[in-house]
């Protein structure tokens, strides 16, 4: 995704957060990313990933307690939405190594952990926004940007 022009980009924020949400919506809408669709519950959340061409999704790992980074995972195996390779930015406070091992299974283009500042989260997305990408693999256990080294993803 190359998008020099904002405006034209389907986003979507469901953090779970009040003051987190809104700071992130205000930080979007004054880099000029369109109001953004909202969730803030996984019902919320499946519901506009189901009927929404988002090019954009920042979202936590949990909402209201329940772990909902594998709807990355359906979106990214066409099960859920219209478009399986939307740009996802997932948001925990988590350091566990293998909670977010569990969380890049999942397939999401970034893993940003929390507290972070707006300015930092719209520096990054910015840099996918640009077309500066990992190039996306589906593999019968996987679907998500090439994770792999470039030793182990260079075919022989």
């Amino acid at each position: 995704m190359d998008h020099k022009d904002h405006r034209s980009i389907g986003t979507l924020i469901a953090v779970g957060h009040d003051e987190v949400q809104q700071g992130l919506v205000d930080a979007f809408v004054a880099a000029d990313i369109p109001q953004p669709k909202e969730a803030d519950a996984a019902a919320g959340l499946r519901a506009v990933l189901a009927d929404t061409n988002l090019d954009l999704i920042v979202m936590s790992s949990h909402l209201g307690g329940e772990f909902v980074a594998p709807m990355i995972a359906e979106v990214r195996r066409g099960k859920l939405g219209p478009h399986p390779f939307p740009v996802v930015i997932v948001l925990t406070d988590d350091r566990e190594p293998a909670n977010l091992r569990q969380i890049s299974n999942c397939g999401p283009d970034d893993i940003v952990l929390m507290p972070c500042e707006p300015e930092e989260l719209l520096s990054r997305i910015n840099v996918f926004l640009a077309g500066d990408r990992r190039p996306l693999v589906v593999t019968p256990g996987y679907a998500g940007p090439e994770r792999r080294n470039t030793e182990r993803a260079t075919p022989t």
